[in-house]
C-alpha cells in the first residue's frame, strides 16, 4: 500500500513538474512577445520626442508672452489711471491756458 502511494505521488510529482515547465516556457514566450510589442510601440513613439520638445519650447514662449501681456496691462492701467485723473474739459482748459501763455510769450519776444 505504501508503495502504491509512493508511485501515485511520483506520478503526481512528474505531472506537476511538467506543468511547472510548461508554465515557465509560457512565461518566457509571453515575456518575449510582450518585449517585442514594447519595442514596436517605442519605435512608433520615437518620432513624438521632437514634437514634445517643440511643445515644451512653445509652452515656455507662451508663458513669457503671458507675463509680458500682464506687465503691459499693468502699464496701460497706470497710464489710464493717470489720464483718468483729468476729464476732457479740464484737459481742454489746460490746453487753452498753455496756448494763451505761448501767445503771451511770443508777444513778449515780438514774434
Amino acid at each position: 500500500r505504501d508503495f502504491q502511494y509512493v508511485l501515485k505521488m511520483e506520478s503526481q510529482m512528474k505531472g506537476m513538474k511538467g506543468q511547472f515547465h510548461q508554465i515557465e516556457d509560457n512565461r518566457k514566450t509571453l515575456m518575449s512577445r510582450h518585449f517585442q510589442e514594447l519595442k514596436v510601440k517605442m519605435r512608433e513613439l520615437l518620432p513624438l520626442i521632437p514634437v514634445l520638445e517643440q511643445y515644451k519650447t512653445d509652452s515656455k514662449l507662451i508663458l513669457q508672452f503671458k507675463e509680458e501681456v500682464r506687465n503691459l496691462s499693468a502699464v496701460l492701467t497706470g497710464i489710464q489711471e493717470e489720464l483718468g485723473v483729468f476729464d476732457y474739459e479740464e484737459l481742454h482748459q489746460r490746453v487753452l491756458n498753455l496756448e494763451i501763455r505761448l501767445h503771451d510769450c511770443m508777444k513778449k519776444l515780438s514774434c
